[in-house]
């Protein structure tokens, strides 16, 4: 039996985009007990490996799910979209990124149930789970003031631990009767295809009619209004098509945010970088003006745990690609050292933090290691292929690579290509170390290399 007070939460609205004005753009955040979390840790870890040893989750999940992450769903799909765009010229991709309402808050406690029993999981072990997510209430606390309590009859928890584990069942089965790209992150879902001819548009159609449906019947409901079409492409002219849910024609967009990375329909990242630029400046600004006589220690501190994330989140997806878009960052970052140092900042070596330019080479490898070495669950050789043995290569125990074709320098910038030649270039020793071990001996030979440069 779970005791009451262990089903109890305090719920805290978190503003997420739009008119503050709207509460329908709060994330309810669940606080709960400490020690319940520490019951479903257990219990959650337990449940996942039996999950997976039964292969419940779909390859297209990549929200909550181990070694998978925000940035394994980006680079994947950026670099498939590349290579799409770049073979032929004029190629489009419609992509449909639709927004799930609510979707924790409505899963229903008895099909919710239903799918665990589906899956193997049943006895004490069911009764217990059912008796956890039902009979639960909340309240919310806002500006230090608190609501009556109410009943919860529907969802999932936002903020505990099991929660996200649970809706990951439930949404397991959504992608079983789609046929062209589906890509999920929790409830963030993806819908793609190249699109030559009015008969690809049908397919995609049919496909968003599926989830539309598949919706119906478990209880979810789809949010026509955050929900919108991408026709991603190289050509001049756009190729449009309607799309619709319940009858609703889905409106196209040239840009739109997807997992904290702002995508634009030509895959340039002029947009993302002045994005995550203007973010950075308005974190190091408050940084500057609250830390103003803290030590250069916790100046630094500051940096790099506040402002430097913002600016290289999911590099191995996305990419400055221009000089210009890196030189805005790296004004970010001299920005940071005056902030640090003062009005004559050391060099970079001296400061230790690596400029950005170096950071993509180092953001790109990491993540290329660590797929290698099963950190990481993405098929980081799915567009690379093994280069035949030459002369000189016959004691390398690592077979040099081959990048995939680019027919241009856009195709150049794509993931699967940048970074074979770096990789090829590594040292043998680094190549063989741990993952663990990568990251240092990589960063101490970036910056003998860029000494070297320097020089």
């Amino acid at each position: 039996m779970v005791f009451q007070d262990w089903k109890t939460a305090a719920v805290t609205p978190i503003h997420k985009d739009g008119p503050k004005e709207d509460v329908r753009n709060y994330r309810p955040i669940s606080i709960t007990s400490l020690v319940g979390k520490v019951l479903e840790r257990i219990v959650r870890d337990q449940l996942t490996d039996f999950l997976e040893s039964k292969k419940v989750f779909p390859s297209t999940q990549h929200g909550f799910t181990v070694r998978r992450s925000c940035t394994t769903l980006l680079t994947g799909l950026i670099d498939t979209w590349t290579a799409i765009l770049d073979k032929k010229s004029g190629s489009h991709v419609h992509a449909i990124l639709l927004d799930l309402s609510k979707a924790f808050d409505r899963v229903p406690h008895s099909r919710l149930l239903s799918k665990l029993q589906h899956c193997g999981i049943g006895g004490e072990v069911l009764r217990r789970l059912g008796n956890f997510f039902t009979g639960r209430t909340q309240y919310v606390k806002f500006g230090g003031a608190c609501s009556a309590p109410a009943e919860v009859l529907s969802g999932v928890v936002q903020g505990s631990v099991t929660g996200p584990l649970l809706f990951n069942v439930f949404v397991a089965d959504l992608p079983k009767d789609t046929s062209c790209g589906f890509e999920q992150y929790a409830d963030d879902t993806t819908l793609w295809r190249e699109v030559c001819c009015p008969d690809d548009a049908d397919a995609l159609q049919v496909d968003l009619d599926h989830v539309f449906i598949w919706c119906e019947n478990k209880g979810m409901q789809l949010n026509q209004r955050k929900s919108y079409v991408m026709d991603i492409t190289r050509a001049r002219a756009p190729l449009y098509f309607e799309y619709t849910i319940d009858g609703e024609q889905l409106q196209y967009v040239d840009k739109q945010r997807l997992l904290g990375v702002q995508f634009s329909s030509d895959l340039r990242w002029d947009v993302q970088t002045d994005a995550v630029r203007a973010k950075a400046v308005q974190v190091l600004g408050f940084a500057a003006r609250n830390l103003r006589g803290c030590t250069q220690r916790v100046k630094r501190v500051a940096y790099l745990s506040l402002v430097k994330p913002i600016l290289t989140f999911g590099l191995p997806a996305w990419h400055p690609t221009t000089q210009a878009n890196t030189m805005k960052m790296e004004r970010v970052q001299k920005r940071a050292l005056r902030f640090i140092h003062g009005r004559r900042p050391p060099p970079p070596q001296e400061a230790n933090i690596m400029p950005i330019k170096m950071h993509l080479a180092y953001s790109d490898l990491i993540f290329f290691k660590k797929c290698e070495g099963g950190a990481i669950d993405f098929n980081n050789r799915a567009r690379i292929t093994v280069r035949r043995q030459l002369r000189g290569d016959g004691n390398d125990r690592h077979q040099r690579l081959q990048p995939p074709p680019a027919h241009s320098v856009f195709g150049q910038h794509a993931f699967s290509f940048r970074v074979v030649q770096p990789w090829n270039d590594l040292p043998q020793e680094l190549k063989d170390c741990t993952v663990a071990e990568f990251p240092s001996l990589f960063k101490k030979h970036l910056w003998q290399v860029y000494s070297e440069s320097d020089q």
